[in-house]
Parts: C-alpha cells; structure tokens; sequence
C-alpha cells in the first residue's frame, strides 16, 4: 500500500514538473513561431485611371442641351 501512495505521488509529481516545463518553454516557442507577417500589398488606388465612357462631342451636345433645357434630341425638357 506504501509502494502504491509512493508510486502515486512521484507521478503526480513529475506529471506537475512536465507540465511547468513545457508552459515555461511555450512562450518562446511562441514568440519565434509567430514572426510578424510580411505587410500586404496597398490595393486602395487604382494602377491606372478609371475608363470614361462617351465620347467629348456626345458630352458637349449633352451639356448643350442641358443649358438649353431639352434633351439631346432637341424636345423641351
């Protein structure tokens, strides 16, 4: 029964000193695992400017029309 509580009791001793060990040596593992990432790439602003569609003689009858209060066919607004 003594060999028994003796056995026992070593066990739960070197189970805690296991345990202690590998919290104690986590952090660093940690700390070396997680290495900041590199920085990602900005992809707020365009490479390029945006296409405009139409044409400078279609924008300038448009606007045309628009001072004179029709439409682009000549029918009143």
């Amino acid at each position: 029964m003594k060999k028994t509580l003796a056995s026992i009791i070593a066990a739960a001793f070197a189970l805690a000193s296991v345990s202690a060990f590998a919290q104690a040596s986590a952090p660093a593992a940690d700390a070396s695992a997680a290495a900041p990432a590199p920085a990602k790439k900005d992809h707020s602003k365009p490479k390029h400017q945006l296409k405009r569609h139409g044409s400078a003689k279609g924008k300038a009858k448009a606007d045309a029309a628009s001072a004179a209060g029709t439409n682009d066919a000549g029918a009143q607004n």
